[in-house]
């Protein structure tokens, strides 16, 4: 196993509309209210002061898989019906997690402590967008290089998702990332804090299944709908 990477992400922009989206928030049919762009474009730009993507990655090699099951160096494995079926052929898996730190966050307590629930809300928004936007750019940085070496990649997937259900398969992605060195942990539930942080997988090597076109939002049983599903 290499040793973990750690890359510090430059600061995505974000868009009203994808903030919009983290809301759930529809206003195709109708424009915002002029008040409620005014107090958005507010939070957007503190939200830009707020946020430090960072990004740390590493290979972990692949032994075997199962029914369900995907087997990795030092006898740890993971329990998925999917990802035997998308990285089975993988040579490694790619381990990755993505935070944008935790000063979004207390900004988040300090406006709900002050009863500004609105304020909370649009901040928790625009981190959402953060964490997509910084995903999406540390994933395709990774993707480009494997490429460039003549390696085929999966798409990402992650624990937690209807497809992937077993949160325990946090702990084996935290044993080989190390991921305390960018400030991460697990808490009691195996949810990673800071909140604003995600962790996902993605098979490597020269012989993959063809899922050209697809996402790991293909084979979740929300499909489109959830806030994170433009992300990885």
């Amino acid at each position: 196993m290499k040793e973990p990477v750690i890359w510090d992400i430059p600061i995505p922009e974000i868009t009203l509309d994808e903030v919009f989206q983290a809301e759930g928030a529809d206003y195709s049919q109708r424009l915002p209210h002029p008040r409620i762009l005014k107090s958005h474009h507010q939070i957007m730009e503190e939200a830009a002061s707020l946020v430090r993507p960072t990004a740390i990655w590493v290979e972990v090699g692949v032994t075997s898989t199962g029914v369900g099951e995907l087997f990795l160096e030092d006898g740890y494995k993971f329990t998925s019906n999917l990802l035997p079926k998308v990285a089975g052929t993988a040579e490694k898996m790619l381990l990755i997690s993505i935070t944008i730190g935790t000063a979004i966050d207390d900004r988040m307590e300090e406006y709900k402590k002050a009863g500004k629930m609105s304020e909370a809300f649009a901040l928790d928004a625009c981190a959402t967008a953060y964490v997509a936007k910084a995903s999406t750019t540390a994933m395709s940085r990774v993707e480009d290089a494997y490429h460039l070496e003549g390696m085929k990649t999966t798409f990402p997937m992650g624990p937690g998702h209807s497809y992937w259900k077993g949160l325990e398969d946090m702990q084996v992605i935290f044993h080989f990332l190390r991921a305390e060195r960018i400030g991460l942990h697990l808490n009691d539930s195996n949810l990673i804090i800071p909140r604003k942080s995600v962790a996902m997988v993605m098979g490597v090597g020269h012989d993959l299944s063809d899922y050209k076109g697809k996402t790991h939002c293909n084979f979740c049983n929300l499909q489109t709908t959830c806030p994170l599903s433009q992300a990885v």
